[in-house]
């Protein structure tokens, strides 16, 4: 049954797909690109174990233990307001008034002189799920909620003083951690961080991003000298206003986001060497060092998480 609704939901969304060809710019992404993007990270991981557990004890129901990765959330970071290359999210912003000026103003992404770099960030799902599973036909995989609905969750442009500034920022405890990792460097120092940080009840996701430095402002600047590394940074930051969106414009708040997804980069290349990769992942693993984008093109992420279930066994196959 759910491989006939996959299938229903993929020629909905070819249907789609074919109407955005007509309509959309050149340099633009659709569903089904994504998805096919998204195949990699998606296998990532995959394990299924026939009768590896218990649907029911009584009556005796077998099953197969299954963990997959489950597409959480895509981030899109651009260089300015207003841009994408995403025709959903484009559509979004137009009928927000992006036209009449609504906006955070305009941002260089890159400085040569000091490595200050900017972004734009748009966080939101589409339903790549159903098409992933007609991709894989064959693969069984867990049921979800995730990656299954069209919905904006955040526009940094409608959110210029929090992602600019990141002043409400300051409320939080998250935010003390993060200036404690700052003055004494230790978020690359995985095990240092995690034994100081705990003290303070605060969890190590919520304050470093590892290699790439804190969380904390949430804001679309970073000071790096990798433009993919500062998109990585406003992705991940976008996706935690999302998850605690205090005194923040988000449209749907997500509170069970987890602060420590699998990131993948889909657009416009993948990671090499790695292609999934967990934030704050050092640049050397899969920043193949493609960078400099034309001004006015963005980056896209995929947000991952694992997910396991025991479905009635079929031996996996």
């Amino acid at each position: 049954m759910r491989k006939q609704t996959a299938i229903v939901a993929f020629i909905l969304l070819l249907f789609v797909g074919i109407l955005n060809t007509g309509i959309a710019e050149a340099e633009s992404l659709d569903i089904l690109d994504i998805a096919a993007s998204a195949e990699t990270c998606l296998l990532f991981g995959y394990s299924c174990v026939p009768f590896g557990c218990m649907v029911s004890v009584v009556p005796p129901v077998p099953g197969d233990f299954i963990c997959n990765n489950v597409p959480v959330a895509l981030v899109e970071t651009v260089t300015g307001p207003g841009q994408t290359v995403i025709p959903f999210i484009g559509t979004a912003l137009s009928l927000l008034g992006q036209s009449a000026g609504m906006g955070s103003g305009g941002a260089s992404s890159h400085n040569d002189k000091d490595n200050l770099q900017y972004f734009e960030s748009h966080v939101f799902d589409l339903p790549i799920y159903p098409i992933l599973e007609f991709m894989n036909p064959f693969l069984r995989m867990c049921p979800t909620t995730s990656g299954m609905s069209w919905m904006v969750h955040y526009l940094s442009e409608v959110d210029p003083v929090g992602w600019k500034s990141g002043v409400t920022d300051y409320i939080y405890a998250s935010m003390l951690g993060s200036a404690l990792a700052s003055i004494t460097n230790i978020c690359s120092v995985a095990g240092t961080a995690t034994t100081a940080l705990s003290q303070l009840g605060i969890s190590l996701p919520d304050v470093c991003m590892g290699t790439w430095g804190v969380t904390y402002p949430r804001t679309g600047f970073s000071n790096t000298y990798s433009e993919p590394v500062a998109s990585g940074i406003a992705a991940y930051r976008a996706s935690r206003v999302v998850a605690n969106p205090l005194l923040r414009v988000v449209f749907v708040p997500e509170p069970f986001l987890s602060a420590n997804p699998i990131m993948q980069l889909a657009y416009p290349y993948s990671g090499k060497p790695l292609a999934c990769f967990g934030v704050g992942a050092t640049p050397i693993s899969w920043d193949n060092l493609d960078t400099k984008l034309p001004k006015g093109t963005g980056y896209l992420w995929i947000l991952w998480e694992k997910t396991c279930c025991c479905l009635p066994s079929t031996g996996c196959v």
